[in-house]
């Protein structure tokens, strides 16, 4: 089955899952046969599809979609449906498969009869879901052709004993007398958190209901509405967006003129309106036009007929039309922020006052909508200042602002309109992070350290801040050396000199020189503070080094929080990745599927170079392929890359791929979490014969572990001494490795440590030890969805001689109804011929049905159902 697209926003509907989830479950277990999921277009009925069917484990799923072009084209759906089944019609009766295969015109011949290709379509439909429950959905099922919508809905009824359901989802009324779901509008906080969710990015808190009341809270225009909204461009919703769209319709010139406003108007605030309609002498009844001709609506809100319709009549507006509006609503507004940004909008040429009231009106911008409205009102303080000093002194600051709002062709704009040239330490340290942003190399690495040496001497704040960045991407990227080279001494300052001191010395003096001042750093270090956004990310770099779990927890836990919700995109990619680092290493591999995939979509969208390490390490943990970094070299992403590679051979027992891999840690003390790599080092090398190779990492693991001190480190360092021990000192040593990683976040590899114990537990010949240990890390990576490791784990089990788990009678209260009938026919003595029978089923269906019955009940054969159905009913 696939993964639900975890980068799409979803947002309510938990009634409309609910009742959808219990439909596909009766279908699946032989209550049911179909189902209809119907709404107007824009409402949300494939996201929810795909959200409901995302989450259905141990279904085949298949989907196809109708089309207007081919609604005349008989059978054209079932073509579709017959192509997604190949395999299965290609194992039907003859005359069946021939029916169906005449019908969707794959061989020649005169039409089949309809009977005939009804029970080939559900003997097609039988045969698909001998392996697993079967789901059909068709999309777009207003389209269907009108032969394939009969003979689906024939199929319906003839498919409710079959493991099989055939969802239909469209507008209209596709097969009226199907049960289903009717999707409408969301409500107002459900389509609120929607248009967040899309936005990734704060927004003014007002606009965002204006925006949403809108919307009618139809799905679709919310998406379409947020995918129109550019974090930056609209400012926390100060500014109106001019677009080309729907021209405005010939108006009386006081309609127009009330309709200029009302776009240019960001709240959809009447009272607000109706003062600066005044100002301009409007009369109430101009409203009358804009409302009859279906424009706008007056009321509770100032609702425009769609949210896109707002920017379309402000961009088709005249520049004089645009600021005699801003200029009335400077005069009717009441908060000093939005005034100042409407007396801004209304002018004609520079005004220092002007100028001077924005940047002072800045800080609040950004309480109310984040950095983007922060870099809005400072790019429009630059533009409005007659100095050509302090202009690009202004724009400098909000080029700054830009890049961190995740504006990088604002920031590149600004730098050039303030005709900088290559002089000023602040553009060198904006054009520095454009540098490190696009590339990530190591000569975006050399400006950045040059600009902290230049702002070394200056005022503390930006000094320490420049060299929080510069030392934290060389860090990253493995260009430790331009530490001591370029920045000759920590910045001085209270506070985070121990995380910069710390850093240094990890740099350039090795771990152990660095762990005591991290230590410290962490303990001391401000997390509060605005100012220490660098600091912050730093720290979520140096927790994994130090093995502190629960710090690594927290640190990135409220960094991405806080980036969040101050819209700091330029952070919030780094946010991501440490924080999916860390729900893999937890066992939450979903969580982490989500914040890898928004860490892409940020830097794919603002052209930034991506952050591949965590999606290696998820892939590697899932036991898939490990992608390749897009550039070579060294650095986090190199060395995790390598540790992945490593995780991934050790889990199908590559052990002599994992020591490739990762034997170049013994050569190098770089700040690149090494430990992990060590870890599966020891275990490639002991498990591959090369013990002196183990016996190396081994001695830098235990090293760095008892440096650390954290469980974490110590019961890692104890899972690696038990591979190279024997007898009780093995054992000793495992059981400590999982006590201590137990008391972690840390659960795969508290799993691991299960693994690896039960495996020498079933070579000391103590098969039923091995098999509650092995079991306990097989249940927890079957848990996580980490796959190739479950199939060690399963490997291993079944070398111990167990065949199925024993589970208690209860058991059968986890059997579908279907399966239940099933399973009381044999118990009561009936062969799969007579039960198949009995039910409308065919016997390669009950053989389906029971082979599930006994997984769940823990039994191998027919024989025991009177022991674990004793006194069950009929």
């Amino acid at each position: 089955m696939t993964e639900p697209d975890t980068g799409r926003p979803f947002a309510g509907r938990e009634r409309e899952s609910a009742r959808l989830r219990s439909l596909l479950a009766a279908a699946v277990a032989g209550d049911g046969g179909g189902f209809a999921l119907r709404g107007a277009p824009g409402t949300g009925k494939t996201a929810l599809l795909d959200h409901v069917v995302g989450s259905l484990p141990g279904h085949r799923i298949v989907r196809i979609r109708a089309a207007a072009a081919e609604a005349e084209l008989p059978f054209s759906a079932l073509h579709l449906l017959c192509s997604a089944l190949a395999p299965d019609l290609a194992g039907l009766d003859r005359h069946r498969r021939e029916a169906l295969e005449t019908a969707v015109a794959l061989r020649p011949g005169p039409a089949p009869g309809r009977m005939l290709l009804l029970v080939g379509l559900v003997d097609l439909l039988a045969r698909a879901a001998e392996a697993e429950p079967l789901l059909c959905v068709v999309d777009d099922a207003q389209w269907l052709d009108p032969a394939s919508a009969g003979v689906l809905a024939c199929a319906v009824t003839r498919v409710g004993a079959l493991p099989v359901a055939l969802g239909f989802a469209g507008r209209g009324e596709p097969f009226p007398g199907l049960p289903g779901v009717v999707l409408g509008g969301l409500a107002h906080a459900d389509a609120r958190r929607l248009f967040q969710a899309a936005l990734r990015a704060p927004a003014d808190a007002a606009v965002t209901d204006r925006i949403v009341a809108e919307s009618r809270g139809v799905p679709g225009v919310l998406l379409d509405a947020a995918q129109a909204t550019s974090a930056v461009e609209t400012g926390g919703g100060y500014r109106v967006l001019p677009s080309a769209g729907a021209e405005v319709l010939a108006l009386p010139p006081d309609s127009r003129a009330l309709l200029v406003l009302a776009a240019a108007e960001p709240l959809g605030d009447p009272a607000r309106l109706w003062r600066a309609a005044a100002r301009l002498g409007i009369a109430v009844n101009a409203a009358d036009r804009l409302e009859s001709a279906g424009l706008v609506s007056f009321g509770t809100w100032v609702e425009f007929r769609r949210p896109a319709l707002r920017s379309e009549i402000y961009g088709q507006a005249s520049d004089r039309e645009r600021r005699r509006a801003h200029a009335a609503l400077a005069v009717a507004e009441t908060e000093p922020d939005r005034q100042v940004w409407h007396r801004a909008l209304a002018l004609l040429g520079p005004d220092d006052a002007v100028a001077g009231d924005l940047v002072r009106a800045a800080d609040s911008a950004r309480h109310r909508g984040g950095l983007a409205a922060e870099a809005a009102f400072l790019e429009r303080a630059a533009l409005a200042t007659a100095r050509p000093g302090l202009r690009a002194e202004r724009a400098i600051r909000a080029a700054e602002a830009h890049h961190a709002a995740g504006g990088t062709d604002g920031a590149v704009r600004l730098l050039a309109a303030a005709g900088l040239g290559s002089g000023g330490t602040a553009a060198h340290r904006v054009r520095a992070r454009l540098a490190f942003d696009a590339t990530r190399n190591r000569a975006a690495v050399e400006q950045l350290a040059r600009s902290a040496a230049e702002l070394a001497g200056g005022d503390p704040a930006p000094a320490r801040s420049a060299c929080l960045e510069a030392l934290g991407a060389a860090a990253f990227t493995g260009h430790g050396d331009l530490v001591g080279a370029v920045l000759n001494r920590p910045c001085p300052s209270a506070g985070t000199d121990r995380l910069l001191d710390g850093v240094v010395r990890r740099c350039t003096a090795g771990y152990a020189a660095a762990v005591e001042p991290l230590k410290l750093a962490l303990k001391t270090l401000d997390c509060d503070h605005e100012d220490n956004a660098r600091a912050r990310v730093l720290a979520c770099l140096v927790a994994p080094e130090l093995w502190d779990d629960a710090a690594w927890h927290e640190l990135t836990h409220a960094e991405l929080t806080r980036a969040r919700s101050s819209g700091a995109r330029a952070i919030l990619p780094y946010a991501l990745t440490h924080r999916a680092l860390v729900e893999v290493h937890s066992g939450r591999f979903p969580a982490a599927q989500t914040f890898v995939t928004e860490a892409r979509e940020l830097t794919d969208a603002a052209g930034w170079a991506p952050f591949p390490h965590a999606a290696a390490v998820l892939a590697a943990w899932r036991g898939r392929a490990v992608p390749e970094p897009p550039h070579e070299g060294t650095g986090l992403a190199a060395a995790l890359t390598r540790y992945a590679k490593a995780v991934l051979a050790n889990a199908f027992g590559d052990y002599g791929e994992a020591v490739t891999a990762t034997r170049e840690v013994l050569d190098r003390d770089a700040p690149e979490w090494q430990g992990w790599s060590l870890v599966e080092l020891v275990e490639g090398a002991a498990r591959s014969g090369d013990h002196p190779t183990a016996a190396a990492a081994l001695d830098r693991l235990c090293e760095r572990a008892v440096l650390s001190g954290s469980d974490w480190a110590l019961g890692a360092a104890a899972r690696s001494r038990a591979l190279l021990q024997h007898g009780p000192a093995a054992e000793d040593l495992y059981t400590e490795a999982i006590a201590r990683l137990g008391r972690t976040r840390i659960t795969t590899d508290v799993a691991r440590a299960q693994l690896v114990y039960g495996e020498w537990l079933r070579r000391q010949g103590r098969r039923v030890d091995a098999r509650r240990t092995l079991r306990a890390a097989h249940d927890s990576f079957t848990a996580m969805g980490a796959d190739a490791f479950a199939q060690r784990a399963h490997r291993e089990l079944l070398a111990t001689g167990e065949r199925a788990r024993r589970r208690v009678p209860e058991t059968r209260s986890q059997l579908t109804p279907q399966e239940l009938r099933i399973a009381l026919l044999a118990r009561d003595g009936r062969s799969n011929p007579e039960i198949a029978t009995a039910l409308s089923i065919s016997p390669r269906t009950v053989e389906y049905h029971l082979h599930k019955v006994f997984t769940k009940l823990a039994i191998t054969s027919r024989t025991e159902l009177h022991l674990v159905l004793a006194g069950c009913a009929d």
